[in-house]
């Protein structure tokens, strides 16, 4: 197990969902958690659908926030 430094919910399971961050105890990633969110369920609702506390979504929300600022996107033109 991999402990995400800054997070308390979160962490990474070597073979668990692919490595990709999961929710503590749980095969619930940070993933499922921000799909669930896009297609337009409440806080509350994906806290109580995957049986985890409301914190555990707003941090999730904060691990995506804080990876994709990470993230440099380099535009180049398009040439017709």
């Amino acid at each position: 197990m991999v402990v995400l430094p800054g997070y308390r919910w979160l962490e990474v399971v070597p073979g668990r969902r692919g490595g990709r961050p999961t929710v503590k105890g749980t095969r619930v990633t940070v993933d499922d958690i921000l799909e669930a969110l896009a297609n337009g369920w409440s806080v509350e609702e994906v806290a109580e659908n995957y049986k985890i506390p409301m914190e555990v979504v707003y941090e999730a929300l904060r691990y995506a926030l804080e990876t994709l600022r990470k993230v440099e996107v380099i535009a180049v033109e398009a040439i017709s």
